[in-house]
């Protein structure tokens, strides 16, 4: 479903002309980010790994406590759940990942404690060589884990500390660590859907639908329809995608991390393939779009005076907007089909087909419009040279710098095309074998 907008906007003062507006293609998104039903389900998708992780720690911690209480009685019990709910964490990787740590900081730092008590003795000279000992383990090992080399030193302190007065401390904090660790790695792994695969899904269609948002504005400002302050914000807003870029990036590593070390996560791992292809393409396409931006603001005399009656302006504005459809159209697949295969509901997979096939069908026509802008560009060129002899130096100096900003917007945008390309090959497009399974099934 497009949906053509037809509009006009004056330019200018109070008595300036009214021009037509470019043709807006709106998608879907428009109308599918204010559904209700999406709504309600994004919301109980944001709040479930809050409450997963919750749930995880509170189970991890009371199994400790129960399997150490029967096993070391009731004072040496609590090691075991502190241990459990300082190792939990989102994802089942990240969680046997601290186990294994803690236990391995905690047996090389009681270790050294044993040793050094056993020959040494305690006393000032006796805690200052086993702090500096265990640090520079840490350090050692610390390319192996923070976590690691951070146990070390402490474990070794509270060792050879709380040794004197509790018999048998560094075995009970040992066995705590062991306990709580196997807790906690076995009710992470028990309790962890891949949530933040979904999200991770969900982040790359955002951040698509979020630049596709911000081309209106910057189509608007390379036809000349904005002031020169409106146009800075165009600027600053496309800046502040390029940060939304590294919170992407962080939401499919972290999404990669939700498929590790987790029995539901293998089949969820195909479903991420093609995004980090895709997520990089994107961030190229911002920096393409970033440039355009900083182009527009950057020339003097202004942005207003050099696109006056250039008919490459509102061809390349409407282009801008041709691409904006593109990536909105494109949020809308990711979203309908990452929805769908959440639900296990297929009937959405013609509409995805269909959806993708008029994606590429507007990318060709976005593409072959460029090239007929860069035929006209091209006899511009040749015809401004041939009257050069002829024209005033000055204004010849104009036009070439008009020339010069043409074709480094023609540049930019031709890439961001070669992007988009890679962003709609990419895209997880439901086979035709999965469509006639759905046909059959009604």
């Amino acid at each position: 479903m497009t949906i053509i907008d037809h509009g006009a906007r004056k330019k200018g003062g109070k008595n300036a002309k009214t021009e037509s507006k470019p043709t807006r293609l709106l998608s879907p998104s428009h109308f599918y980010q204010g559904n209700v039903k999406y709504k309600m389900q994004k919301m109980w998708r944001t709040r479930l790994p809050f409450i997963l992780f919750a749930l995880k720690g509170a189970l991890a911690s009371g199994l400790s406590w129960e399997i150490a209480f029967r096993l070391l009685g009731k004072e040496a019990a609590a090691l075991a759940p502190v241990s459990a709910i300082i190792i939990v964490q989102i994802t089942s990787w990240q969680t046997t990942r601290k186990s294994i740590e803690r236990i391995l900081g905690v047996l090389i730092g009681a270790s050294l404690s044993i040793l050094v008590t056993h020959f040494v003795g305690i006393n000032f000279w006796t805690i200052v060589f086993l702090i500096v000992l265990a640090n520079s383990i840490g350090l050692v090992v610390q390319k192996r884990g923070q976590y690691l080399a951070t146990q070390i030193p402490i474990s070794a302190l509270l060792a050879i500390i709380m040794g004197t007065n509790v018999l048998g401390y560094p075995m009970l904090r040992l066995l705590g660590a062991v306990i709580g660790g196997g807790m906690g790695v076995l009710v992470s792994v028990l309790l962890s859907p891949p949530v933040y695969v979904n999200r991770a899904r969900e982040s790359v269609a955002e951040l698509s639908s979020e630049i596709a948002r911000a081309l209106p504005g910057l189509a608007d400002a390379v036809a000349g329809r904005l002031n020169e302050q409106e146009s800075k914000d165009v600027y600053t807003g496309i800046r502040a995608i390029e940060q939304n870029v590294r919170a992407t990036e962080s939401a499919l590593s972290l999404g990669f991390d939700d498929t590790r070390f987790n029995p539901w996560g293998k089949r969820a791992l195909r479903t991420l393939t093609d995004y980090p292809e895709m997520l990089l393409s994107l961030n190229r396409i911002v920096r393409q779009l970033r440039r355009i931006a900083f182009t527009i603001n950057e020339p003097t005399p202004s942005w207003q005076a050099v696109s006056q009656k250039q008919h490459w302006i509102q061809e390349y504005s409407q282009l801008i907007l041709n691409i904006g459809t593109i990536l909105a159209l494109t949020a809308d697949h990711m979203l309908t089909l990452s929805n769908s295969q959440m639900a296990g509901k297929n009937k959405d997979i013609p509409i995805n087909i269909q959806r993708a096939e008029d994606m590429l069908k507007l990318l060709e026509v976005t593409q072959r419009q460029l090239q007929e802008s860069e035929a006209k560009m091209i006899r511009f060129s040749e015809t401004n040279k041939m009257q050069a002899v002829y024209n005033d130096e000055s204004e010849n100096i104009r036009e070439g710098y008009r020339l010069s900003i043409q074709g480094s917007i023609y540049t930019d945008l031709r890439r961001i095309l070669n992007e988009l390309y890679d962003v709609l090959t990419a895209l997880p497009i439901p086979s035709t074998a999965e469509e006639a399974t759905t046909q059959s099934g009604k």
